[in-house]
């Protein structure tokens, strides 16, 4: 039977001060506010790997607590797969680099967090990959949709996200991801099925990939998952160290509109002089990266409103040895070491197009298939559409800003003063 407590704030915060996890008088307020905040006067449990609190296990506490409940992570690396699919269930870490969520996601259905709503706050949460197969495999859809075990075997044959976010209990609630640092070296961080009138936001996390990038969403197109939703990044930093694409969306029909902010959003991403690695079904309306090269296309966005807050160029030079030399330090032992930083922008790896890459047809040239770092796909593969990036039924808000990615910002009003 587990322990109920309507926590006392100030009694667990003078408990972490005596046991050392919390050092600091504006660590201590910090936290003290954000359970305030979260808990709202209801039941706080803690979770220790050594036995002296409520649960041991984050799975457990989960599967025991009463629908929304507070867990306290304290410190520990706690290897499991966490799954909050049916209930509301706030994640409160005690300190980002010492609370640690991590499991191997060879297997796409064991992945460290499953969740559809409530805050989860102030931890690293790992999907890990000791065979190194990091790149997310191309596998016929081969499946019924009718049938939930003909998906769910399809879907095991690939790797899994960090942190899924696919479930219709979801439909009319919150999510919020704050202060976290995702990790994956398998497929994105972040794998995310919208629902309608549901908010998922991300606030000042650091999303590190040497898989399949950083987020991947899709909305649905079932009517128990109708009505808007509202996906919004704020305060964040992706680093893709690997896949041609650090976001992929996917719109899959005219139900469940989608509503796209970005605010204060740093890249830093790869891209490939060589189209081996790119999808030829990309639908990307946006001006690929050979544009974005041109003068004349850079002068005409500005002129338009577009912009990115890099004060460099938006695209650099990035030589193979280099990104070959990085590749060594992002496969290493520990994915909790602290991870290389390659600088804002867009970094094009100088590895020039084979003969077999000619023979494909997978040349340098040509418009589908082009090099983006935004893949989009819509149902049908027809003319573009009007949504972000030319997506059909997914939208870029006027709230958006502040972004390394020009195509991430709303365009600003301009003078009538052009720029020459």
């Amino acid at each position: 039977m587990i322990k109920y407590k309507k926590a006392c704030f100030f009694m667990l915060i003078v408990c972490l001060l005596q046991i050392g996890i919390v050092t600091h008088a504006e660590e201590k307020n910090e936290l003290l506010q954000y359970l305030t905040a979260v808990a709202q006067g209801g039941s706080v449990y803690e979770v220790i790997a050594d036995g002296t609190g409520d649960f041991t296990s984050i799975q457990e506490a989960v599967e025991q607590v009463e629908s929304g409940a507070t867990l306290l992570i304290y410190p520990g690396v706690y290897e499991e797969y966490v799954e909050i699919i049916d209930k509301t269930v706030n994640l409160i870490g005690t300190s980002k680099e010492e609370c640690i969520l991590i499991s191997d996601t060879k297997d796409y259905h064991h992945i460290p967090l499953t969740v559809a709503a409530g805050t989860i706050y102030n931890m690293t949460i790992c999907g890990s990959n000791p065979t190194k197969e990091n790149i997310v495999p191309s596998v016929a859809k081969d499946y019924d949709t009718m049938d939930l075990s003909s998906v769910y075997d399809w879907q095991s044959q690939f790797p899994g996200y960090a942190i899924h976010i696919d479930q219709d209990y979801a439909y009319g609630r919150e999510l919020l991801i704050e202060g976290c640092r995702i990790i994956s070296d398998s497929n994105y961080c972040v794998g995310i099925g919208c629902r309608g009138w549901n908010t998922i936001t991300f606030a000042d996390c650091q999303f590190f990939s040497n898989g399949g990038g950083c987020i991947f969403l899709h909305n649905t197109q079932t009517l128990s998952g109708d009505g808007e939703a509202y996906f919004i990044m704020r305060d964040c930093e992706l680093r893709n160290y690997l896949s041609p694409y650090v976001i992929s969306m996917q719109s899959t029909g005219n139900i469940n509109p989608t509503y796209l902010t970005f605010q204060n959003v740093k890249v830093s991403t790869i891209a490939y002089e060589t189209k081996r690695f790119y999808n030829n079904d990309n639908m990307n309306t946006w001006y690929n990266l050979d544009q974005l090269n041109d003068p004349k296309i850079r002068k005409l966005l500005a002129n338009s409103g577009y912009y990115t807050t890099l004060k460099d160029d938006l695209i650099q030079n990035f030589s193979c040895e280099t990104w070959q030399t990085m590749q060594l330090n992002t496969n290493r032992e520990s994915l909790l070491e602290d991870w290389p930083d390659f600088g804002e922008g867009i970094h094009y790896i100088r590895e020039m197009e084979d003969k077999n890459d000619q023979n494909r047809g997978l040349t340098l040239k040509g418009a589908r298939g082009g090099r983006h770092v935004v893949n989009i796909s819509n149902p049908k593969l027809d003319n573009p559409k009007d949504g972000w990036c030319g997506l059909y039924n997914i939208y870029l808000t006027q709230q958006s800003f502040g972004n390394t990615l020009i195509e991430m910002n709303y365009p600003i009003t301009v003078s009538s003063e052009k720029i020459e």
